[in-house]
């Protein structure tokens, strides 16, 4: 018997179905997940630069090696991911779909790396749950289309995490080498990749046979992944400090390596702040209870990889104060929805078994349940429609009015839009600038984006002869308003 139908016969022991029902349900359930998997990582990706892809765009790939190598660091510099951006725009062009793809291509390569070993070691369903969390969840969803490294470092984490486990169970000089490379690559695209990979290495050191070699392989390593930051380690000591995001508080510290890591990236896309109450906490509790009972849990050497790279990392950020968003994270997703499959696999697998429902299977199918019930929504929408609108709204600007004509922006990131307009605007910010909208003795445009700005309104925007286009997005307050205003003398 094959592998494939070990796992499958094994299956259908565990669940007393006919062997061709069970495995025509495994392979009915890859397919549609990697269906979508697919369709909603690779559909539209021609849309218009939006948010940190601008700055990507503009300060690092279009900049250069010098720019990205030596230039002053800052957190949007993927150093690896610009570099693949460069060398892409200078051989093909500049094409959103063709920097999306070096985001898209390797987040679904990641997926399918962790699917495969959870099918072959743990058994079809852990495979087909992390496969399901990876493809709905939200806050993947919205940063692997995107044009930064977020899908390189999902990549290195996934096949870092996997050759890891592969070296506990035999060591051997591929899955050795895996580990190494992945982890260089992934610290290469996010400085912070490092600690989880320092904290995997030494956990491998403490159980390698050659204990002196491989400590000269992971120092070498860690060397080689330090040397692009070599002269920018004060820059990114002082990023530390930058003022985005929220730092972890001290009372829920206990919790943040969950509830700034895995909740958020089942409920929430790229730009919600989770700010951690007692509702969340007990979402926390629930998720650990899930994870508690994974066997990859049941032995140290597994545990340890799996977990103290996202304790390590979470603990790095709240000791240094550092202000966090969940994106900062999202590699760490990968150990931990392996360990959330593959321990709501177990659960229902001993429910089914021993024909009893038990509590921490309700919480597993309530789990499921709502993490569908959330996520269906955004896997319509979040394809269907552009991030922000800017470039559609810069665009219509440019069809229906001369360049000279003046352009006032209330958006919280104006640059933002100015790279699509193709000119600079003025940015009124207090009601006596938002007059000169309506005062003004020639035709004027005014754009409205006010998330999360407070909310203003000029009130020359309902005058007689004014056109108004609505633009739909699906983050930052879902719209963009533009308003074509003729001159205060005609109105």
């Amino acid at each position: 018997m094959s592998h494939g139908g070990a796992q499958c016969a094994r299956a259908t022991h565990a669940r007393k179905l006919p062997r061709d029902v069970t495995c025509a349900l495994v392979v009915g359930s890859y397919a549609i997940l990697g269906s979508v998997l697919a369709w909603s990582r690779l559909i539209r990706l021609d849309r218009g630069y939006c948010c940190d892809e601008v700055a990507t765009v503009v300060d690092y790939v279009r900049a250069g090696p010098d720019a990205i190598l030596v230039g002053p660091y800052s957190p949007n510099n993927h150093k690896l991911y610009s570099l693949v951006g460069w060398v892409t725009s200078a051989a093909l062009g500049e094409s959103e779909i063709a920097l999306r793809l070096w985001a898209a291509i390797p987040f679904i390569a990641g997926a399918i790396v962790v699917t495969a070993w959870l099918h072959v070691r743990l058994g079809p369903l852990s495979g087909v749950l992390f496969l399901f969390f990876a493809t709905v969840s939200p806050l993947l969803l919205d940063l692997t289309r995107e044009a930064r490294g977020y899908g390189l470092a999902f990549l290195a984490m996934s096949v870092m995490i996997v050759s890891a486990l592969e070296t506990l169970r035999s060591p051997r000089t591929s899955t050795t080498l895996a580990f190494f490379v992945s982890g260089v690559v992934g610290t290469w695209t996010l400085p912070h990749f490092g600690i989880a990979f320092a904290c995997a290495g030494a956990i491998l050191l403490a159980q390698a046979h050659d204990r002196v070699r491989w400590a000269a392989a992971l120092g070498l390593s860690l060397v080689v992944t330090a040397a692009p930051y070599a002269t920018q380690f004060d820059d990114i000591v002082r990023s530390s400090s930058q003022s985005y995001g929220a730092p972890i508080d001290t009372a829920w510290a206990i919790t943040a390596p969950l509830d700034q890591t895995l909740v958020p990236a089942l409920i929430y896309i790229d730009e919600v702040f989770l700010r951690p109450v007692l509702g969340s906490a007990v979402v926390a509790i629930a998720l650990a209870v899930l994870i508690a009972s994974s066997p990859l849990m049941r032995r140290w050497g597994s545990a340890l990889i799996l977990g103290t790279g996202v304790v390590a990392t979470v603990a790095a950020f709240w000791a240094t104060g550092t202000f966090v968003v969940p994106r900062f994270f999202s590699f760490l997703l990968v150990p931990l929805l392996m360990l959330l499959a593959s321990g709501i696999a177990a659960i229902l697998a001993s429910s089914v078994a021993s024909r009893r429902i038990g509590v921490r299977t309700v919480v597993a199918v309530m789990t499921l349940g709502g993490v569908a019930f959330i996520t269906t929504p955004l896997i319509v929408k979040i394809p269907r429609l552009p991030r922000v609108a800017a470039a559609e709204a810069a665009a219509a600007i440019r069809a229906s009015m001369p360049a000279s004509t003046p352009v006032l922006v209330y958006m919280p990131y104006p640059r933002d839009f100015e790279f699509h307009l193709g000119r600079s605007t003025d940015t009124p910010r207090t009601p006596q600038q938002l007059r000169r909208v309506c005062n003004a003795r020639r035709a004027v445009v005014f754009v409205s984006q006010q998330w999360p700005l407070s909310p203003v309104t000029a009130r020359c925007t309902r005058r007689v002869g004014i056109r108004h286009v609505r633009f739909e997005q699906y983050a930052r307050g879902g719209e963009i308003n533009v308003w074509f205003i003729p001159p205060a003398a005609d109105g």
